[in-house]
């Protein structure tokens, strides 16, 4: 079905993917690598953040494809940085894995976060869906000020995106019109999960993000959140 030209005023609702689009998640892998790997006596930091985001990622893929039994997010976060450690010959504490688990509750949100969200959400529903737990979720919507009306993790549907499952729980419980809802996320593989089932992409460039393939479903992309303001306007 071809898509119909984008037009700001067909958009009753803008969901956000959180991580890495709302709040600099590279930051705060660098800075919680190197926090741990000089804790865990490791040597360097990079080579334990690229194995604890591998590992990480492969056993979040082991549930999206129904490998694996679902566990919150945090948990394993902590279980893959313990992996890796000790996969670098390092020892990984109870306080380091725990450390590792909260991770995601440290992020900082991108300057233009707090001010986009609330002009957007004067005038249309505003969300979040995440894969972050809701722990982590609700402490950096306190502490960074975003504003929204609803945050949703993916954890109440016990998976992770991209599965259908984790869209289908936006739609549901904020009963949306996907057709007149914006996905917003800085992640093309995300974008590509939510135009799937119907809703209308916005991805928003963010430093080191990968950038969409020319044949993505992406209906606009924005340099920051500013610009998707006045696209709404």
């Amino acid at each position: 079905m071809a898509r119909t030209r984008f037009s700001p005023d067909l958009v009753d609702a803008v969901v956000f993917d959180v991580i890495g689009t709302l709040v600099d998640e590279d930051a705060t892998w660098a800075r919680v690598a190197a926090d741990i790997a000089a804790d865990a006596g490791l040597a360097s930091a990079k080579d334990l953040r690229r194995r604890w985001e591998a590992i990480l990622q492969v056993r979040m893929s082991a549930v999206v494809a129904g490998d694996a039994d679902w566990r919150p997010h945090a948990e394993l976060m902590g279980q893959a940085a313990a992996e890796a450690i000790a996969e670098l010959g390092g020892a990984p504490t109870p306080d380091i894995r725990a450390r590792a688990a909260r991770s995601d509750r440290e992020h900082g949100a991108w300057p233009d976060v707090r001010e986009a969200t609330t002009a957007l959400r004067r005038q249309r529903l505003v969300a979040g869906l995440s894969n972050g737990d809701l722990a982590a979720l609700a402490r950096l919507s306190h502490a960074e000020g975003i504003a929204w009306d609803a945050v949703l993790t993916t954890g109440s549907v016990r998976t992770f995106k991209p599965a259908p499952a984790a869209y289908r729980h936006a739609i549901d419980a904020l009963d949306l019109d996907a057709a007149r809802t914006l996905f917003v996320a800085a992640h093309p593989w995300d974008l590509r999960a939510a135009a799937a089932h119907g809703f209308r992409t916005v991805y928003v460039a963010r430093p080191g993000a990968d950038r969409p393939d020319a044949g993505d479903p992406v209906d606009l992309e924005v340099a920051d959140l500013g610009e998707l303001v006045r696209a709404l306007a």
